[in-house]
């Protein structure tokens, strides 16, 4: 089978290939910095709170520390959640490519070589 452009699998509207394991990757790496944005505004967030938890004797540590915390067991479990979400999606259509090429194989067994039907072993 030959290999189609990227456009004209993403126009395919019979959907005979697929276009979601050149395009995961792209997927991840948004996902990872998306990540970034949200861990980043939580410290940020933090930030604002020690200003406004200072109680009248200074800046509280202790509202930006909490939100280290968060924000790195965040970050963590949103990269490690994305990729096992996307290692399903892989997984999936991988199966599916896969057997696809062995129904494509097997009947091209069943042709036999000379393009003639190929005989059967079962009784």
């Amino acid at each position: 089978m030959q290999e189609r452009s990227f456009w004209s699998q993403l126009f395919d509207f019979s959907f005979s290939s697929f276009v979601t394991l050149k395009v995961i990757k792209v997927l991840y790496g948004l996902w990872i910095v998306i990540g970034v944005i949200a861990a980043l505004s939580t410290l940020t967030g933090g930030l604002g709170m020690m200003d406004i938890m200072h109680f009248g004797y200074g800046w509280s540590a202790g509202a930006f520390l909490l939100s280290l915390i968060w924000a790195v067991i965040f970050f963590f479990l949103w990269v490690i959640g994305g990729r096992v979400w996307m290692e399903t999606i892989i997984v999936l259509f991988r199966i599916a490519e896969n057997t696809s090429a062995l129904v494509q194989a097997g009947r091209e067994g069943a042709r036999g070589a000379d393009g003639s039907p190929g005989e059967s072993n079962a009784g």
